[in-house]
Formats: structure tokens, sequence, C-alpha cells
């Protein structure tokens, strides 16, 4: 086991984190949360959404807003709202929420986007909800993406007070020694199963390819969403020797399959600055991904992955087969990726996020 850099610092009380829930969370914002909490002097929460129904989440959403009233009343010590949120109904909650802290309380308000289709929220919206978007985004005291390239989209488009780059946090890893005994190569695919996140690209690849991977390589996919379809074409394809679907995993199972997986793959059509593609960088392996959102910030072609074009099947295959061939480069690109992730691990992100709030 490394060994870890003690914090410098933690975030302060004086801070209240809107957000979706982050105990037993279900997605890469609550992940985030779920590590600033820990590294908080009296972390100050409010839930404003959370794993379930629809119909769920709209009841939930008028307590939010009475929590939201009630904390900023009672505690006057609170001196910084920090929003964290992505597209479509998450912008909506957070812009009430924005409404609530901003213009009745005064507060300090940092809007926190994460969401990887944000791009494709605006252009896609109304006249009505362009404006909202604009209003909401130039009118909070910093705005908060997650790479280089977020910054330019949200440069471009809107015109922000302040806006600052940081990088998404994951934690350190309990275990970095490999507990992998298959002798296939493991490719580990973790997220919503859509055809956004490339899935199916990939699962069509192996479909074309089943004498070429059989015995060769294992594709183990984790995660929620269009289940019925990814197993009808497992089932329908005779892919079951190839591809296992272990279903939504628990953190203590994904520290199991990141200790024995070679490669992680996310074949993804939109994207903001992955969190499992970080923690898999932390367990030292070579990634194959996309050149969307942040990931060129932290996927480099031949020193700790591959880059491919969204939708691309040609381009999956090439890269699978590049680590098929080349084994003996997935520990060094893996090598790499410790190197690189670095900057997201808590000692570096806390303490930037920790000076735009003394700031």
């Amino acid at each position: 086991m490394e060994k870890q850099v003690l914090i410098p610092t933690k975030i302060p009380a004086q801070v209240l984190t809107i957000g979706p829930q982050y105990k037993n969370h279900r997605g890469g914002i609550g992940a985030v949360i779920e590590i600033y909490s820990k590294y908080s002097s009296g972390f100050q929460y409010i839930r404003s959404h959370k794993p379930g129904t629809k119909v769920g989440n709209a009841l939930l959403f008028p307590k939010t807003v009475i929590t939201l009233f009630q904390k900023l009343m009672m505690n006057k010590n609170i001196k910084i709202v920090h929003i964290h949120g992505a597209s479509r109904g998450s912008f909506f909650r957070k812009y009430v929420c924005f409404l609530i802290a901003k213009k009745l309380f005064d507060k300090k308000v940092i809007y926190h986007i994460h969401g990887g289709g944000f791009h494709v929220f605006y252009k896609n919206s109304n006249s009505l909800v362009k404006r909202q978007i604009k209003y909401f985004i130039n009118n909070v005291d910093c705005l908060i993406c997650l790479s280089v390239q977020w910054e330019a989209f949200f440069t471009q488009n809107f015109s922000p007070k302040r806006i600052e780059i940081i990088s998404n946090i994951i934690d350190y890893p309990a275990v970095y020694r490999s507990t992998k005994k298959e002798k296939e190569l493991i490719f580990l695919f973790l997220g919503y199963i859509t055809q956004q996140k490339g899935i199916f690209d990939l699962l069509d690849v192996v479909a074309k390819n089943k004498e070429k991977y059989q015995g060769k390589i294992k594709i183990v996919i984790g995660g929620n969403g269009e289940i019925e379809k990814l197993s009808r074409f497992i089932r329908e394809n005779k892919l079951s020797a190839i591809v296992e679907f272990v279903g939504w995993i628990t953190k203590e199972e994904k520290a199991n399959w990141l200790k024995k997986t070679d490669v992680y793959i996310l074949p993804s059509y939109y994207e903001g600055l992955p969190i499992s593609i970080l923690e898999a960088m932390s367990y030292g392996h070579p990634i194959i991904s996309t050149n969307v959102g942040g990931i060129p910030e932290i996927v480099k072609t031949h020193k700790n992955g591959i880059l491919i074009t969204p939708g691309n099947l040609a381009e999956i295959e090439n890269a699978i087969d590049f680590f098929i061939r080349q084994p003996d480069q997935i520990k060094a690109y893996g090598i790499v990726s410790k190197q690189l992730v670095k900057r997201h691990l808590p000692n570096s992100v806390i303490s930037e996020l920790v000076n735009i709030y003394n700031s």
C-alpha cells in the first residue's frame, strides 16, 4: 500500500452543499460529494435528488426547498452555498436553490457543473430556458467546471463573473496490489447502461469478433440502466463466454474488480470528467476512452491509454487488439496513469477548493 499524503486542510463548516444523495450514491456527483463530506470540518448538506422514481423526487424537492430556507434563516454562520448540478431536471432544481440563496438571503453561490451533456442541453433548449441558463451562470459568484475544454465552452457561450477549473476528486485507493487470477485480459466498464456511454458499440465489436476474442479477453460490465436490452444482446449474440454483466456494484465490489482488471474501457459519447476513469487510473490501469469532455486531459494516447472517436467501432477494436498483442504495455501504461491521477486525489483537490472558498 502506498503512503497517503495528509490533507493540508478541511472544507470549512461555513459552506452549505446542495446536491444529489451521496450516501449509497449511484452517480459521479454523489461520489464527489461523498469525498468532500469525508474531508470536511463540519459538513453541511441538503439532498436535492435521490435514486428512485420521478414521482419520488418530485415529492422530495419541496422538502429540499423548505430545508434550504430553514438552514439559511437559522444558521447565520453559512457564508457560501455550493451547488452541484448537471443538465435537464438537475438544472431546474438548482436554479430554484440559486434564487433562494442568492436573491433572498444574499449568500455567495458557487455553481459546480458536472454533467457531460450540458452543451447539448443548452443547445436544444428553447429561448426561455436558454435565458434561465444564462442568468444562472452569469450571476453566480463562481462557476466551477471540470476541464479546460469545459472552461472554453462556458466562456464562449456565457459571461460568468468568475470561472475556476476544479478536477474531479477521487479517494485514495485502498489497495494497489493486483488480485487477478484469470488468464484472459479483463476489460472493465462501469457506468449507466445506455447507448450514450458507448456500451453497445463495445458489444457490437465483441459480437463481430467472437472467435478472435474467445479465451483472450473478458468484458466485465457493471451498472444499471437499459439492463434488459443489454441482457438480450448478450443472449442473442451468444456472448456469455466473453461478456459478464455483474449489475450495480457496491464500493467494496468496485474495489475488488479494479484490483483484478487489466484495462478500463469507457467508449462514451459525452462526458465531463468521469470519476470511473480516475478511479481506474488510481489503481494503475490503462484506459480506452473517447476524446470528449475532459478525458483528453487525463488520458494520453500511447502513454497511459488510447483515445478513440465516439461511435467508431474500428477504433474500439484496434484499441482492444493493441493490448492483446502487447500485454507488456498494460503495466507500463498503468504506471503513467498512477502518476497522472495524483492531482485528483484529496490532498490536491481539497486545497484548491478551500482556496476558492477563502477568496
